[in-house]
């Protein structure tokens, strides 16, 4: 995509640290019909296998799914023009039938989770978020977004400490939907972001769950294990939805910069996701080859 450098928009009249808080407002993924000549996933990682997470877990993939690790994941996003994705791990059924997940883990600092959430002003705030990021949209040349409503309205769970929501929204008169999870530890948030077709949502979602009985943070860093000292988040659970850097951005009076620009490098689900994946499948180097 024109106009990247490393991953981050070109924007020569912001600040840094303001630059940052705009590139955390929201995860919307995209995907896209990818072509190449020769597979960009160099190693997948067929279950059973264990695939560390950063330096704070580990997600048990089972037979029958398969794992990337950053550098894998990195590249198949780039082909599937999601640009600047790091630190990120790619999960799915093996052969991508249906859905994948792409997860990362941000070192946020513990979050309260003993805030109200309210569906309706949520979203709103991502309405008018999104409305923002469609002047830059257009400019770039990109079809603009728009988030019809909750496909499934937030909602945490304090056993499993999993904080999960998924928008319904329209690009060029194709619908799709991106859900999302959060797992929350005691110095950060793993987040875990589900593609896959409406049509077939609670089927994938449902086989994502079941999937995550597989994910733990270590012994030390689990919820639980908070102590005094540790670093504090600047925001609760709506901010983990809304963006946490803008909500803290509105904090500081950096929120000037975070209208009208993208966020974080992910880009719509512009198509029908099932017709993607069947040209994701060549991409992977085959086993044993």
């Amino acid at each position: 995509m024109k106009g990247l450098v490393e991953g981050e928009f070109r924007m020569p009249l912001v600040a840094r640290g303001a630059r940052q808080a705009i590139l955390a407002v929201s995860l919307l993924l995209c995907i896209t019909a990818v072509n190449a000549d020769e597979p960009v996933v160099k190693n997948p990682h067929y279950g059973p296998y264990s695939q560390q997470i950063a330096s704070v877990g580990s997600w048990t993939v089972k037979q029958g799914f398969v794992s990337l690790d950053p550098a894998d994941t990195t590249s198949l996003m780039e082909a599937m023009h999601n640009p600047g994705i790091t630190n990120s791990y790619l999960y799915a059924p093996d052969g991508m039938k249906g859905w994948f997940a792409v997860v990362s883990y941000q070192n946020t600092g513990h979050v309260s989770d003993d805030e109200k959430i309210d569906p309706e002003t949520i979203l709103e705030q991502l309405k008018q978020n999104t409305a923002h990021s469609n002047e830059e949209r257009r400019n770039r040349g990109w079809p603009e977004l728009h988030i019809i409503g909750w496909q499934v309205e937030p909602h945490y769970e304090p056993d499993t400490k999993r904080l999960s929501w998924a928008t319904l929204n329209e690009s060029n008169g194709t619908q799709a939907v991106n859900y999302t999870t959060k797992v929350l530890s005691r110095t950060g948030v793993a987040t875990v972001v589900l593609v896959t077709d409406p049509g077939r949502l609670d089927q994938s979602v449902a086989e994502l769950k079941a999937q995550l009985d597989g994910f733990a943070f270590n012994p030390d860093q689990t919820y639980a294990e908070f102590r005094s000292g540790d670093k504090i988040a600047e925001y609760g659970l709506t901010g983990l939805i809304v963006g946490g850097a803008a909500a803290a951005a509105v904090k500081t009076g950096a929120w000037k910069w975070v209208v009208g620009i993208l966020a974080a490098g992910w880009k719509f689900v512009a198509a029908a996701v099932l017709a993607m994946l069947a040209s994701v499948k060549s991409l992977f180097k085959r086993r044993g080859a």
